[in-house]
């Protein structure tokens, strides 16, 4: 921690940028309402000083309480003031850190997001930035504060009785070195409770969003028994880092009591002697306690920085994950890479390669064209690379070798952005906002009326099962709705694409969860949509594919045929055996 603290803390300043005025206010209104309470001692042991072996000064005693309660009111405002603007600053800090971290998922690779658990990154994003704006209202509320109590306090006692001073001042730094030595030893269990506080969240988000697969499957003991563990790790290692954080303050609490009574020892000696006056020990009894506070507070605000500096350090190694290669902006491209909406769109993959680990190739020197307007079908076996081709096509993933070509121009040309607009991709996993249909089905297009919205669905099928819910297209969807059907998912899915206007159209699996007769529907509403379009077609069921243009069958990474349904079923080869299979 001690080698990273200087570089977390200048990176972190950054965050600060915009809060010059707000941390101003908060280190006026720190130092005043310290410096305010620094005098009260002074004026209290005045106080006592009023009252003498021949009586009490009411007026003098009277004029010191009046100025100690004008100074505690004053010194309260200033406080509050103070909290108010730390509060700003950590909030806005915490926004910023947040917004940076929700934003690093768009520009990270997909590759990134694959293989991370999305509990990991909402732990960061949500719990990871709690905790560190939690560390930061700490570390202001009391670090100027107790810096100016330092100061002030030591220059008072000094012009007291230097003695006494010297004293404390010698031996109140041993309370410090204690809690330093306790707090540094407690970083690495603080973040690895952080990690395991991912772990966690990643396991609960898994388990609620699975919950039926595992009821299905009766492993609801064994997934208890998996949080278990987790939960007796997070147990573990947050006890140990709450036990070095809490042993800080006991310990310092046994140092500063020895120096307290070392100071009434010498001070008693003192009073005797006729150096100093009783009010005088008083006020140096109070001012040894406030002086040895400070670095207690001080200790404690470094204890929990602990926490926040490991939340810290995750968030700042996630933000420093690699990012999609810069992409094209609309000013870098040429005119003819903008193409004409009602225009013709040609598909070409010229010699593509690629793997998503080094040296394991899954597709391998790929090379074949789909005419402009036509339909071709991809098959293979399961992991022969047919969804890797739609992973590359929409620039998920780069190749590593050969290239993809719409229109003659290759697509690393052209702008992520750009180019999905002229996509329309349905999948066999549907996903959809936790808002209403219409805005659904809105979601490529959102400035389709709902007039076309309608007509979209009724073309697609999706109308006739919408038109039977309560609000109709108002009805909210979410993800954990049961009286939607996964085929009725399928075909919002469907029907969202279609109201995208795509200029070219990928299928992939997008009727693997409905039943026949809502498949028919679907490949009449998908014919009609298909017309003078592109489209890309990854099926298992043959009857989704047998009326395309062109059929491509990969086998190992490879393309081992390519042709027309009636062309290929006598071939002998692997789309042969697979016709055989599914009419036999």
């Amino acid at each position: 921690m001690r080698k990273l603290d200087m570089k977390l803390i200048r990176r972190f300043a950054g965050f600060l940028k915009g809060s010059g005025s707000k941390i101003f206010i908060s280190i006026l209104t720190a130092v005043l309402s310290s410096g305010i309470g620094i005098v009260l001692p002074f004026l209290f042991g005045k106080a006592i000083d009023a009252i003498t072996d021949d009586g009490i000064d009411y007026g003098l005693l009277s004029r010191y309480i009046i100025a100690m309660v004008i100074l505690i009111v004053i010194s309260s405002v200033f406080q509050l003031f103070m909290n108010r603007t730390n509060n700003k600053i950590a909030y806005d800090v915490t926004e910023k850190i947040r917004n940076e971290a929700y934003g690093k998922v768009r520009k990270l690779p997909i590759a990134y997001i694959d293989n991370t658990s999305a509990g990991s990154i909402q732990s960061m994003v949500i719990s990871d930035c709690e905790t560190i704006g939690d560390g930061l209202i700490m570390f202001m509320n009391q670090f100027f504060s107790g810096i100016t109590a330092i100061l002030f306090t030591l220059a008072i006692m000094f012009f007291s009785d230097w003695k006494i001073s010297l004293f404390v001042l010698i031996f109140t730094p041993v309370s410090f070195l204690v809690s330093y030595f306790i707090a540094s030893r407690s970083f690495s269990s603080f973040k690895a409770q952080s990690e395991i506080r991912g772990r966690q969240t990643s396991f609960i988000s898994e388990g609620t969003g699975n919950f039926r697969i595992i009821h299905l499957f009766n492993i609801n003991e064994m997934i208890c028994s998996e949080f278990d563990s987790i939960n007796e790790d997070y147990k573990r290692t947050s006890r140990k880092a709450t036990f070095l954080s809490s042993i800080t303050n006991p310990s310092t609490r046994f140092v500063n009591a020895l120096i307290y009574a070392g100071v009434a020892f010498i001070g008693a000696g003192h009073v005797t002697s006729g150096i100093i006056t009783v009010g005088v020990l008083t006020s140096l009894l109070a001012y040894s306690k406030q002086f040895m506070q400070p670095f207690n507070d001080l200790s404690s605000v470094y204890t929990e920085l602990s926490d926040s500096m490991a939340c810290l350090t995750r968030i700042f190694s996630y933000l420093d994950e690699a990012e999609l290669d810069d992409d094209l902006s609309s000013e870098d491209i040429e005119d003819d890479t903008t193409w004409d909406r009602e225009g013709d769109f040609e598909i070409e993959f010229r010699d593509v390669s690629f793997s998503y680990v080094k040296d394991q190739p899954v597709i391998k020197n790929v090379s074949f064209k789909i005419k402009a307007g036509s339909s071709c079908a991809i098959v293979g076996p399961t992991g022969c690379g047919k969804t890797t081709l739609i992973n590359l096509l929409l620039r998920f993933y780069e190749p590593d070798s050969g290239e993809i070509l719409v229109n003659g121009t290759p697509i690393s040309q052209v702008p992520r952005n750009t180019l999905r607009k002229y996509l329309g991709v349905v999948t066999q996993d549907t996903w959809f906002r936790n808002s209403d249909i219409m805005e659904n089905i809105k979601f490529g297009r959102p400035l389709l009326t709902d007039e076309e919205a309608i007509r979209t669905a009724k073309v697609s099928g999706a109308d006739s099962f919408i038109r039977k819910l309560p609000d109709k297209y108002h009805e909210k969807i979410v993800s954990s709705r049961d009286d939607i059907s996964e085929g009725q998912r399928q075909l919002l899915s469907i029907t969202r694409a279609m109201a995208s206007d795509p200029c070219i159209l990928i299928l992939d699996e997008a009727t693997s969860s409905v039943d026949i007769l809502t498949e028919v529907k679907i490949q009449k509403a998908v014919k009609d949509l298909l017309k003078g379009r592109t489209s890309l077609i990854i099926a298992h069921r043959l009857s989704t594919i047998v009326d395309a243009d062109m059929i491509v069958v990969m086998e190992d990474g490879k393309v081992s045929e390519i042709g027309k349904h009636e062309d290929m079923i006598n071939s002998g080869g692997f789309y042969s055996k697979l016709y055989k299979s599914y009419t036999e």
